[in-house]
């Protein structure tokens, strides 16, 4: 029985094996076990057989019919997987991108996906044409390419269009999206005009957000015209003092020329704040057109005192500074602080002009002087002065290779005098002013001989160890003009200006041998920073200096024009890009972008505006991310 059952069962199991075989033969039951695929977009799927992805799209624009045979030949199968899950927006994305694209979509897909949903217009797509190489270095950084693509996603379409217009004003727009696009908008009829104002942007650092972007954007979008052309003029040092003074300008109109408004205020930025404090814009811009109603506007912009002289000390002020310029600010606020003696030497520099200035910078630290000053004021001057031969006058006319006649005259006689300044002070402190009055009047004066008073400064400048004017910015202005001398060269502006350094060295070196206190900083310091100032005295002093600005800008390199106008734009609210060079690690290597030293204001415009994206759209584009990317120690806090 056992057996009979078991030989059913078996002739049973051949029949069914029989029957399976048969029908493995069936094509369409083929058909029906293979697993049926969905393509997106609306495309073919794979029960439409294995057709080439070209005769897929015979039917679509001859642009698509040329972009898809591209891809075909260069990514074959490839692209025919992105076409069946991406469809054609996969193909435009793996067209912009090429391997980039590639890559994302087999390692990052989240992210391959997310660009394939923002190219719905050509702009969209050729931005990311432009930022592809960008892609590629940032292949392995998960952190910034995804915060990047975050931010495109974002962007509206009338943002993306400007960002592909302008590609490598990508970062300023994901940095600030309305107020760039608003920018850009509103000059879209003045090229040259938004050049420069893009230029401007570019200069601003992104890597602490767009705090300072926006500053710079309200200045664009408040006094647009003149930012622009102090710009123009006076490079980031004059869009910055529009950024600050804005007001100012805008309420003296047309009563100084720009260029000349922009000097005084960079001169007088310290005094021009601190009256800021209590008075509006409106009257700072009052005292501003009184300047120049007084003819004084070149001499105020000379010093970093001469509008508070003006201000504070009124009808002498004014006078004082006609009669011996722009110094006699720096000796009245620089030399004295107790206002008695303050307006004492005022009055002396108002009646007596460069022998005032000279006697009040030479013994201002001299307490007998002081003493004898308050008491008797600018008539105590002319004595001191005659009988004051002063080693430095010596010193000076010994050291010259070459002495005219005059000049010989007066070191023979000089030498021979016994009279000294020193000596006549203590007179008139024990005796009183009129022990000395009855001096002859003819006697010898160096002044009449030479523009000495630039020896005695220079002096004194040593002794004190201090600049000749304490205006940070001033000073940061001068240091920024002696880059400036490098390129044009002071001594072209003046003949004498050639022997200007070596004469200070010569007179530092005699001054020492007869007794000046050298400056705290040392010699080597002090004849460095002396020669400086005489430099620019000898080119005409700061004011002329800052006016030839605008023939150098074209000059300095990009380097040269931030570090120059970081100490006035940081004042302004607006840190500027340090020009670093720009790593990245790519496949393991290091890859270093640099902007070459030598190139300047032309070459950033030209990056700003140009079709593609250079080395200026890259850093700016890692400032940004840096400014992006999540803090490690906030999130541990």
């Amino acid at each position: 029985m056992k057996r009979t059952f078991a030989l059913v069962m078996l002739l049973a199991s051949l029949g069914a094996l029989i029957k399976l075989a048969a029908r493995s033969g069936d094509p369409t039951d083929q058909v029906l076990a293979r697993p049926v695929t969905t393509v997106s977009a609306g495309k073919s799927s794979a029960v439409d057989g294995p057709r080439p992805l070209v005769d897929r799209y015979r039917d679509a624009s001859p642009r698509v019919r040329e972009m898809v045979a591209r891809l075909v030949e260069r990514f074959g199968r490839n692209a025919e997987a992105i076409d069946r899950t991406d469809g054609e927006r996969g193909l435009v994305l793996l067209d912009r991108l090429d391997m980039e694209a590639l890559v994302l979509y087999e390692k990052y897909p989240a992210d391959f996906r997310r660009l394939r949903e923002i190219l719905g217009t050509d702009a969209a797509a050729d931005l990311l044409l432009h930022w592809r190489e960008y892609f590629g270095l940032k292949r392995g950084d998960e952190t910034d390419r995804g915060i990047l693509i975050a931010e495109l996603a974002a962007l509206s379409p009338s943002q993306r269009r400007a960002a592909a217009r302008f590609p490598a004003a990508l970062p300023l727009i994901l940095a600030e999206p309305d107020g760039v696009v608003a920018l850009i908008d509103r000059l879209k009829d003045d090229r040259r005009a938004r050049t420069d104002a893009l230029t401007i942007l570019g200069f601003i650092s992104l890597e602490k957000g767009a705090a300072e972007l926006r500053s710079a954007l309200r200045t664009l979008e408040h006094f647009g015209p003149s930012a622009l052309e102090a710009f123009r003029g006076h490079g980031l040092e004059g869009f910055a003092l529009v950024c600050l003074y804005g007001p100012i300008l805008e309420a003296m109109g047309d009563a100084m020329p720009l260029d000349q408004a922009l000097i005084v205020l960079a001169v007088n930025a310290d005094h021009i704040d601190a009256m800021l404090q209590t008075q509006r814009p409106e009257a700072v811009a009052g005292h501003l057109r009184h300047v120049v109603a007084a003819g004084l506007a070149e001499t105020v912009g000379g010093s970093p005192r001469g509008l508070r002289l003006v201000v504070e000390q009124g009808e002498p002020g004014e006078q004082a500074l006609r009669r011996a310029g722009p110094d006699a600010a720096d000796v009245v606020f620089g030399d004295f602080v107790d206002a008695t003696l303050r307006r004492q030497a005022t009055l002396a520099l108002a009646e007596h002009g460069p022998m005032a200035l000279a006697i009040l910078d030479k013994y201002s630290i001299d307490p007998d002087f002081r003493e004898v000053l308050r008491k008797y004021g600018a008539a105590a001057i002319p004595p001191i002065a005659r009988a004051d031969a002063g080693p430095e006058t010596i010193a000076f006319l010994q050291s010259k290779d070459r002495r005219s006649f005059r000049e010989a005259v007066a070191l023979s006689a000089l030498s021979m005098a016994g009279e000294n300044g020193q000596a006549t002070i203590r007179t008139i402190r024990e005796a009183g002013l009129e022990r000395v009055v009855s001096l002859d009047d003819g006697s010898l004066s160096y002044y009449q001989f030479l523009p000495l008073y630039d020896v005695i400064h220079l002096s004194n400048v040593m002794r004190q160890g201090y600049a000749p004017t304490s205006s940070e910015l001033t000073w940061a202005m001068i240091d920024g003009c002696f880059a400036i001398a490098d390129v044009l060269s002071l001594t072209a502006m003046q003949p004498e200006g050639a022997l200007a350094a070596e004469a200070a060295r010569s007179e530092v070196k005699a001054a020492a041998r007869v007794g000046v206190r050298t400056a705290v900083e040392g010699a080597s310091t002090a004849t460095e920073r002396m020669a400086r100032w005489w430099a620019i005295r000898s080119a005409g002093g700061v004011y002329q200096v800052l006016r030839r600005m605008p023939e150098a800008l074209p000059r300095l390199s990009l380097g040269q024009l931030s570090a120059m106008a970081g100490p006035l734009c940081e004042r302004a609210g607006m840190r500027l890009t340090s020009w670093r060079p720009v790593r990245f690690l790519k496949d393991g290597a290091e890859v270093v972008f640099r902007i070459p030293p030598e190139r300047g204001l032309k070459y950033l415009s030209a990056q700003m505006v140009q079709a593609g994206v250079g080395v200026v759209g890259f850093q700016k584009m890692e400032e940004h991310l840096r400014s992006r990317r999540p803090n490690p120690s906030a999130g541990g806090e």
